[in-house]
C-alpha cells in the first residue's frame, strides 16, 4: 500500500443470466484503487476490447487515474485498444497469472454481489441495471472494515494518516518494497506456472530465464526473458521463481542424430525448435 491512485485492480464480472432483464448487459467492470478502497462499477454489453475499453475509459476520463493497473490476463484486458488506452494515460498494466490474482477487486465483487443479491430479493427480480449507482454510492460511503473510514473520505490531507494505520495492522516496515532479485539475474519458474503462450511447454525446473525487468509493484514483480531474449508474458512474484545454481548447464534429452564431430541434441525442457548442433566434446 503505497498512495492514492498508485495501483488500481480491475475485474470482468460476468452477469449473464441476468441480461434480459438488465437491457442485454452481460457483464459488469468493476475498478477499485487498493489504497483507498474507492470502487467503481459499469454495465457492459460484450467483454470485446472495444466495449470493456469503453467502460474503463469512462472511469479514467472522470478526473482520476492510477499509476498502475493490475488485471488478470484476459483478452478483454490484453488487446491493442486497451493498450492505446493504458498508454494515453501512461498506466503500467500488468498481470501475474498465478493464484495471487486481483483479490481486493475480487473481495470487492463478493461484497456488490452480496448487496445485489439482497436488492434482488427486496424487489422480487434480477434488476441489477437500475440500482448499481446507489449500491456503489452505499459502498463508497460506508466504513470499510480494513481503512476504519469512508472510501470517498480519503483524500490526500489524510493519504499519510492511512499509511500508518496500514503498516500499524502489518509487519512490514514503511521501507520500500524489497527486490529479492535484480535484473540480469537467472531463474528458473516454478512447475506451478502456466502462462507459456509461445508455442512450446518447457520443463519449468530445467529451463533458465533472465530478469529483465523490476516493478516495485505492491509486491515486487518480475519481468523475464528466455535465453533467445523474447519476453515472457505477463509478471512473476519473487516466490514463483528461483536463482538458478547452474545456469550455464543445459541437459540433453537426448540425441537425435550425429555427424562426423557434431551431435544434433534435444534439450530438455525444450521442444523440437530449440535442437541443435554441438561439439561431441562438450557433451557429458
Amino acid at each position: 500500500m503505497v498512495a492514492i491512485d498508485d495501483t488500481w485492480q480491475a475485474d470482468l464480472v460476468e452477469m449473464i443470466p441476468y441480461a434480459k432483464v438488465n437491457s442485454g448487459y452481460k457483464y459488469l467492470l468493476t475498478v477499485i484503487d487498493v489504497f483507498s478502497k474507492h470502487a467503481w462499477g459499469l454495465p457492459v454489453k460484450t467483454k470485446t476490447a472495444e466495449d470493456v475499453s469503453r467502460a474503463m475509459a469512462s472511469i479514467l476520463n472522470s478526473g482520476k487515474h492510477p499509476k498502475n493497473l493490475h488485471t488478470d490476463n484476459g483478452k478483454e484486458f490484453y488487446n491493442s485498444t486497451f493498450s492505446q488506452l493504458m498508454n494515453k494515460f501512461k498506466i503500467n498494466h500488468y498481470s501475474t497469472f498465478t493464484h495471487m490474482k486481483a483479490s481486493i477487486c475480487e473481495r470487492f465483487n463478493r461484497t456488490l454481489k452480496e448487496k445485489m443479491w439482497r436488492l434482488f430479493s427486496l424487489n422480487g427480480n434480477y434488476k441489477w441495471l437500475d440500482g448499481l449507482p446507489k449500491l456503489l454510492n452505499d459502498y463508497n460511503n460506508t466504513v470499510h472494515r480494513t481503512i476504519g473510514m469512508k472510501p470517498k473520505d480519503v483524500k490526500k490531507s489524510n493519504e499519510k494518516e492511512l499509511l500508518l494505520r496500514y503498516n500499524a495492522m502489518s509487519l512490514a516496515s514503511t521501507t520500500q518494497p524489497r527486490e529479492k532479485f535484480k535484473v540480469g539475474d537467472k531463474v528458473r519458474i516454478s512447475k506451478a506456472k502456466h502462462v507459456f503462450e509461445k508455442g512450446y511447454t518447457p520443463n519449468y525446473t530445467t529451463e533458465i530465464f533472465k530478469i529483465s525487468r523490476v516493478v516495485k509493484t505492491q509486491p515486487v514483480t518480475y519481468h523475464l526473458k528466455d535465453y533467445q531474449d523474447q519476453p515472457i508474458s505477463g509478471a512473476f512474484y519473487e516466490q514463483e521463481i528461483s536463482l538458478a545454481n547452474y545456469p550455464d548447464v543445459y541437459l540433453i534429452e537426448k540425441i537425435v542424430k550425429k555427424k562426423n564431430d557434431k551431435i544434433f541434441v534435444k534439450w530438455l525442457g525444450f521442444d523440437e525448435s530449440h535442437n541443435s548442433w554441438i561439439n561431441k566434446d562438450d557433451y557429458v
